[in-house]
């Protein structure tokens, strides 16, 4: 039922309501009168008006007692609910207690306030919506600072060397030889490659959003993302296909991440790869989405491939060329130093899988590989 049509019933049920209860009103008092006269004769002397106005006050009355309760009480009862949620009370128990007269004792919106019903019931899926926000907020805060406690206690002790062996080479009480100097500043520098180390690692943790996925296809979307870096300036020199066995693909996937996996893979192609080189992104739905990347660049040395999506490898390898290694092991687009690693935790986001097969001096090959839709 629309917004419309529930306005329009309202409206009917409180003209209907109201000439009901005039009608009834005036009746009542009308035979209370009568009665009244034929029992109490005198009463008969006093003036028409006085009894036109006796009428028409109770008449009056009665018609705001029973608008005051079938509309008046149930109104009241919405803004109590409302303004208990503005106070950041979400207990929906505490408004079934406060408003009970709404209900009878099946638990069932009273007849007389149908048309009120579909706005408790609003409020009831609201007020408990809201309580399962403020539970999620109050977990999610709770994680973080277990989250900061971990960062805090694993950053500690590779501090707390650094700090020792500082302290002990800048002391004038004690005397270090070359050696043992040498061997100090070698030890700090280990330690600050453990530090970066889990720099690193925290930093994927937090670039693992919750994926917020919606029904779109997935055809036009891998398309407009392809050309957008085709029309990247630094892709001026490399040449961009799409194809796909699919027309049209509905899927549902959060395009935020998707975009950011697949411009992490496209700009990393042309960063590393000499210019001329050939990007192909291909789409294939079979018995799973498969979504590919290859380039006929310099490819990825065999040494380090297993360890492709390791947040330590990173773009600091070069090719023989002097150029980098391919789409695969590279810095993200943004240089924050770990692009694969992300794309990794963004495409698992999507229950998917990626992998990566490479052949040096012929180029790389990216597939992600991501389930089916489910009707």
């Amino acid at each position: 039922m629309t917004l419309i049509q529930r306005s329009m019933l309202l409206v009917l049920f409180f003209l209907l309501a109201s000439a009901a209860v005039i009608s009834i009103s005036f009746v009542l008092v009308v035979v209370i009168v009568i009665f009244s006269m034929e029992i109490v004769p005198a009463l008969k002397q006093v003036n028409i008006k006085v009894y036109q106005a006796l009428v028409l006050l109770l008449v009056i009355g009665c018609y705001s007692y029973m608008m005051g309760t079938i509309i008046g009480k149930p109104v009241l009862a919405v803004i109590g609910w409302l303004k208990g949620l503005s106070e950041g009370k979400y207990d929906r128990h505490i408004y079934t207690e406060q408003f009970a007269f709404l209900w009878n004792k099946q638990q069932k919106i009273k007849w007389y306030y149908s048309p009120f019903k579909g706005i408790v019931l609003r409020l009831q899926e609201l007020s408990a919506s809201l309580e399962r926000n403020r539970r999620e907020i109050v977990r999610e805060n709770e994680a973080k600072e277990q989250w900061l406690s971990g960062v805090t206690h694993d950053l500690k002790t590779p501090f707390s060397y650094i700090k020792g062996y500082l302290d002990l080479m800048t002391s004038r009480d004690i005397s270090l030889t070359e050696d043992e100097r040498n061997q100090a500043v070698h030890l700090i520098k280990q330690k600050a490659d453990e530090i970066e180390g889990l720099i690193h690692t925290f930093q994927i943790e937090q670039a693992r959003p919750l994926a917020l996925k919606t029904r779109r296809d997935l055809v036009s979307f891998l398309r407009e993302v392809t050309l957008d870096a085709a029309n990247n300036p630094r892709a001026a020199c490399y040449h961009f296909t799409f194809k796909t066995s699919a027309a049209a693909y509905e899927y549902y996937f959060d395009p935020t991440l998707l975009k950011r996996v697949m411009q992490n893979l496209l700009i990393n192609a042309v960063l590393h790869n000499p210019p001329d080189s050939e990007i192909a992104v291909r789409l294939d739905v079979k018995d799973y989405v498969y979504i590919t990347v290859a380039d006929n660049g310099v490819g990825i040395p065999s040494a380090i491939i297993q360890n492709v999506f390791d947040y330590r490898v990173r773009g600091e390898k070069k090719a023989a060329d002097g150029r980098g290694i391919g789409l695969g092991v590279t810095k993200a687009a943004d240089g924050d130093g770990i692009g694969l690693a992300v794309v990794k935790a963004l495409v698992e986001e999507h229950q998917g899988v990626i992998d990566v097969q490479s052949i040096a001096n012929q180029g790389t090959l990216l597939t992600i590989k991501l389930p089916l839709v489910r009707e």
